[in-house]
């Protein structure tokens, strides 16, 4: 990453009519979106996952394959990799998706089988989904495919609701034939986020602000409140690698505030589509999710 950051900033003092040229040489064999994207594989993302006494995650997972390329033998094989809160590997998962199929995973039997403690009720997951051989061969003459599957997530409660939440971001490329994925984001970007939708606090019986570091290093967070007023709230949360944390806010937290349209600002988002994700659960007992 060190390298690309000297080359980007050499390539930035070229003369323009060399930038075109160098951009080419640079990417040669790999895909302009990323330097380490070569020749073809997938990119991932986290996902947050919950599972208690009220909440269950649940993933329903396709092959998206079949749909793209429905003349060829698309069968094949995947995986989902569990995190703690704090990014410490739960287990693995593996799973079949048929040609035109699909595959049902619920968090809470994943965590029966790797034994998880009790203490484990939220962190994040990935889905890996191999790209099928014959995929592989018909884009052997392309110099560079990647496969970016933004599915829909899927949290339920006890009532029988459910509410979904689709991908927004990238955390692992993972090149065809190689064993190990790259990260993304090396060094989180230190971004800045202010919601453009106000938050009515009474409106909620819990409202959640949800943020993911996809980043291969520890990074700090900030989740600032302001009323109609100015005055303001922050609270500070350090989130190690493959980590989440949950700013959980209620009235009794932001009872020095006026509650009606207040906003808020994320301060160390670590990159830049990897906006906070916010679980509103209310006193009827529904349940909503949704990126902002």
């Amino acid at each position: 990453m060190v390298l690309y950051k000297l080359l980007k900033k050499a390539a930035d003092n070229l003369p323009s009519g060399f930038k075109p040229m160098a951009r080419k040489l640079y990417y040669q064999d790999g895909h302009w979106a990323h330097p380490s994207m070569k020749k073809f594989g997938t990119v991932q993302d986290l996902y947050y996952w919950t599972s208690d006494s009220d909440l269950d995650t649940l993933l329903v997972l396709q092959n998206y394959f079949s749909a793209l390329f429905p003349g060829l033998e698309t069968a094949t094989s995947g995986k989902v990799t569990m995190y703690s809160r704090n990014g410490i590997l739960l287990g693995e998962k593996a799973f079949e998706v048929p040609r035109f199929g699909g595959a049902k995973v619920r968090v809470s039997s994943l965590l029966q089988e790797f034994d998880a403690s009790a203490e484990n009720d939220h962190g994040v997951l990935e889905v890996y989904i191999a790209i099928p051989e014959q995929v592989v061969e018909h884009l052997r003459d392309q110099k560079s495919f990647y496969f970016w599957d933004r599915f829909y997530i899927s949290y339920t409660n006890k009532m029988g609701q459910n509410c979904f939440v689709h991908g927004v971001d990238k955390t692992h490329i993972y090149r065809h034939g190689e064993p190990d994925p790259i990260y993304w984001t090396d060094t989180p970007a230190n971004m800045e986020w202010s919601p453009e939708t106000p938050v009515d606090i009474e409106d909620y019986a819990k409202f959640t602000v949800i943020m993911i570091n996809r980043s291969s290093q520890e990074a700090g967070v900030t989740l600032t409140l302001s009323d109609i007023h100015d005055n303001s709230e922050s609270w500070i949360a350090s989130i190690p690698s493959k980590g989440v944390h949950r700013f959980v806010l209620s009235k009794d937290e932001t009872k020095d505030l006026h509650p009606r349209e207040l906003r808020m600002k994320v301060t160390g988002m670590v990159s830049r589509y990897g906006r906070p994700m916010v679980f509103k659960q209310f006193s009827n007992g529904a349940i909503s999710a949704m990126h902002c």
